[in-house]
């Protein structure tokens, strides 16, 4: 995420007064981490304290602070692997995704959606909690991550799964109202015709930055 401009500098100052009863502690009391939920609205002051109102909230009934301290059941580990690549040229941390080899169905038909949403959720604050600390070449703080997916092996049987198609949406929902701004680049790779048609679900939930991406 670029540095913010004169504006968005004011715009951060007004920010924070605004919100100021939300007693934002640690990153999230940080500029750079105001200004996602600005840019994430285009400026509009009213819908980005409605958004970060909204997230905070969510935040607390998840207890998304504590997240990090969640393991997820075993066999997430083995069938639902993440693989943490380390760091690109500017300090962005990589992780990679097998969603192809991710049997969803199978969650969803165990009635694991709530799990795999909180996987989900603890993906993201695993690779936000990867940023502390870093500096991009210019020393501007890392604020966003890579994420690549790779869809090798996904099969019609995960687009003919309606509880498998929700759970991923949901996740993108999920991040959408709650992570603006830190994805920095997603590559799709070994892409196929199923994935064509589950990203066509997915796209209108994104916004036009997420998309973009």
């Amino acid at each position: 995420m670029s540095s913010p401009d004169s504006k968005e500098i004011e715009l951060i100052s007004q920010f924070r007064e605004r919100v100021a009863d939300l007693n934002l502690k640690g990153r999230l009391a940080e500029d750079h981490e105001l200004l996602r939920w600005i840019r994430a609205r285009n400026h509009d002051l009213d819908q980005a304290e409605k958004m970060i109102r909204e997230s905070i909230k969510w935040r607390e009934d998840n207890d998304i602070d504590n997240i990090l301290t969640w393991n997820p059941p075993e066999r997430f580990l083995k069938e639902l692997p993440l693989e943490f690549l380390g760091y690109d040229n500017e300090n962005s941390p990589v992780v990679v995704a097998p969603y192809g080899k991710w049997d969803l169905k199978k969650c969803a038909d165990l009635g694991e959606k709530d799990v795999f949403i909180k996987y989900c959720d603890q993906l993201f604050e695993s690779m936000i909690s990867k940023m502390a600390g870093k500096k991009k070449p210019n020393g501007d703080p890392v604020t966003q991550f890579v994420i690549i997916v790779d869809n090798k092996g996904l099969v019609y049987r995960t687009l003919a799964s309606v509880g498998a198609v929700d759970m991923s949406l949901q996740a993108v929902r999920r991040f959408e109202a709650n992570q603006p701004e830190v994805l920095k680049a997603m590559y799709q790779i070994n892409a196929n015709t199923v994935f064509a048609a589950i990203f066509a679900l997915m796209k209108p939930l994104m916004s036009a930055s997420t998309a973009s991406k």
